[in-house]
């Protein structure tokens, strides 16, 4: 049984009927939910730290004295009035858990995962705050050396609920409890870089110390999401409180004067709400350039290109095309993912995306690139998932001075797997004379998963399941052609949606294939950055008479630099892989081969050349 301390049992015999006289400590007590929810308090004292729009945060001046339990609340106003910045007042209301963006919704809803925010709800009836004077504002807790350090873990395996009471609370041990013990406080983070680019909400991942000690660390900067790290350490800066343009635009690696706010959560992560505009000291990240290809290497590259869609801007074309051009030094071939149709979002049954090729095609011209062709099979319309109307699909693009493209078709494309997902691509490409079977991927979305840190751990990776299927599909066609011939060169490439330790990755290595990333330094298997986490979303996996062949690099062009960086023209970087293709004795024709396989369900065979769509 829970315990009050002595003064606030005996203010509880004076306090109004039906109301208890408490500390914010005693409401928000050890663990996720208060034991108080939907019970009356009143007299609740504290200093008002932050104000917002629907009400203010209030902390205890002194505290409890135990790192467990927050000495800071929110208080919810609606649309009454409020106090000021460093008013002492009291507060009468009802304790309540807030779920961000669900507090009464089903599981069907993604924020229904989030964690909850306790808080004295003021905002009917006879809740009332009163000011008794004004306070200095206790000092804010440090995150980093000479304060509280987070732990790398977010949590232990509970297997439900950290609401549940049998959940084993634990800040000391884990991030998720950490950040609960702080919630609604004073947070100062000391020494900070940034670990994520300022993304389009202006928010900023950081980690305390210049991240020493935090993970593994990237070359740049960032920190590299590996098998049971996933960076809990990590905070988020939020402009809630100072607005949008106080926010600087940080790239990975930058480093910020200290900053200090209210701790919140919102969309399934802790975030520092910023109480005045964070200093920037920028790093200088640069953007590398490939190697140009020998003349005996296919040069292929996979480039998710976010939503390219025809009625787009020319400066994006030109971005994309300046990159393919200048820092991926005009690939042979390249694998193309989010093609949009001509007219983008405008849901009117067009999914033809002859004209965003075209675009892209002159653009790349234009900017000293090749005359490339294209290879493109439209989907039915809103089949495939992406933004309704948009029609986004996989495709490539190549020159036709360097490759012959022979055939293409799709993968087992009325398979359940590919339901509301982009359907796979092989094109069969011919390079002095040896030919390639190049597979083109944007699997099934990582959104729909349970957050890292959500209410529910380990969370649950809900859309693997698809992922798992389509990786299956995928493997038994690579599985096919190898045995109809055993020397087919494949590459299989794309957005995976998934990191090289997955589930998808491990049963596509099993249909023998070797995944690129592996071959990478630990601290550079990254194509993407998500919440602070650079991650590896985007592979190319090659069969093993390629593997001794390939030069392999990913261009961190884009995932690191901030939103509102001029020069960054999608959220994916491109990778790269050159090969030395050697003949093979009677080679055979694979495109006939991949004509033949019936069995694996391909059909819808069309070619593009010359900028064409043509069936």
């Amino acid at each position: 049984m829970r315990l009050l301390h002595l003064p606030a049992l005996i203010a509880s015999l004076f306090a109004p009927f039906g109301a208890h006289a408490l500390t914010i400590m005693e409401i928000q007590g050890l663990g996720h939910s208060s034991s108080f929810v939907s019970q009356s308090v009143a007299d609740i004292q504290g200093v008002v730290t932050a104000v917002s729009n629907n009400g203010f945060w209030l902390q205890d001046l002194t505290g409890d004295g135990d790192d467990r339990t927050s000495d800071a609340i929110f208080v919810y106003r609606g649309s009454r009035n409020r106090p000021a910045l460093g008013d002492l007042v009291t507060v009468s209301g009802r304790v309540d858990e807030f779920r961000p963006g669900c507090n009464n919704c089903l599981p069907g809803n993604s924020a229904y995962n989030n964690l909850s925010i306790t808080q004295i709800n003021s905002s009917f009836g006879s809740g009332s705050w009163t000011k008794l004077g004004t306070a200095a504002l206790p000092a804010p807790v440090i995150i980093g050396a000479g304060g509280r350090t987070p732990p790398s873990v977010i949590s232990h395996a509970f297997g439900g609920s950290v609401e549940s009471p049998a959940y084993a609370y634990d800040p000391a041990a884990h991030a998720l409890d950490f950040y609960e013990s702080l919630e609604g406080m004073r947070v100062t983070v000391a020494n900070p870089v940034a670990v994520g680019p300022t993304n389009a909400y202006k928010e900023i991942a950081l980690l305390p110390d210049l991240g020493m000690g935090y993970g593994l660390r990237t070359d740049r900067g960032g920190v590299v999401l590996t098998p049971g790290h996933f960076n809990g350490g990590r905070v988020i800066l939020d402009d809630a409180l100072i607005g949008a343009a106080a926010m600087p635009l940080a790239n990975v690696g930058d480093r910020l004067g200290n900053v200090s706010g209210v701790l919140d959560y919102s969309f399934g992560n802790f975030k520092l709400l910023v109480t005045q505009a964070p200093t920037l000291t920028g790093m200088g990240l640069t953007r590398p350039m490939a190697e140009p290809a020998r003349p005996q290497q296919l040069s292929i590259a996979s480039y998710n290109v976010e939503n390219l869609a025809g009625n787009g801007p020319q400066a994006k074309f030109d971005g994309l095309a300046g990159q393919i051009v200048q820092h991926l030094r005009s690939p042979d071939i390249v694998a193309v993912q989010e093609i949009q149709d001509n007219n983008g979002t405008l849901d009117d049954g067009t999914v033809a995306a002859d004209q965003t090729y075209a675009r892209l095609i002159a653009a790349i011209a234009a900017a000293g690139g090749p005359s490339y062709h294209y290879v493109n099979i439209d989907p039915v319309n809103n089949a495939d998932g992406g933004a309704p109307g948009a029609n986004i699909r996989v495709g490539f693009l190549y020159d036709p001075a360097r490759v012959s493209f022979i055939d293409a078709v799709r993968v087992d494309p009325t398979h359940p797997a590919w339901d509301a997902s982009r359907k796979p691509l092989a094109a069969t490409f011919a390079f002095n004379g040896e030919e390639v079977v190049v597979i083109n991927n944007h699997l099934k979305s990582k959104g729909g998963d349970e957050p890292l840190f959500g209410r529910f751990q380990p969370p649950t990776p809900h859309t693997e399941v698809q992922r798992n299927l389509q990786a299956e599909v995928l493997a038994a066609f690579v599985e096919a052609l190898r045995a109809g011939n055993p020397e087919v060169r494949v590459v299989l490439l794309g957005d995976l949606n998934d990191f090289q330790f997955s589930n998808p990755l491990q049963i596509l290595a099993a249909a023998g294939l070797a995944n690129l990333t592996d071959t990478l330094p630990a601290n550079a298997r990254y194509s993407y950055v998500y919440d602070g986490n650079s991650q590896a979303l985007d592979h190319i996996l090659v069969s093993p008479n390629l593997l001794g062949a390939a030069e392999y690099q990913v261009l961190h062009l884009n995932s690191e630099f901030a939103v509102g960086d001029p020069l960054r023209f999608s959220d994916h970087d491109p990778l790269l892989v050159r090969l030395n293709l050697s003949p093979i004795p009677e080679p055979g024709t694979w495109a006939m081969l991949l004509a033949g396989l019936g069995l694996v369900g391909l059909v819808a065979r069309r070619r593009g050349t010359g900028g064409d769509d043509r069936g």
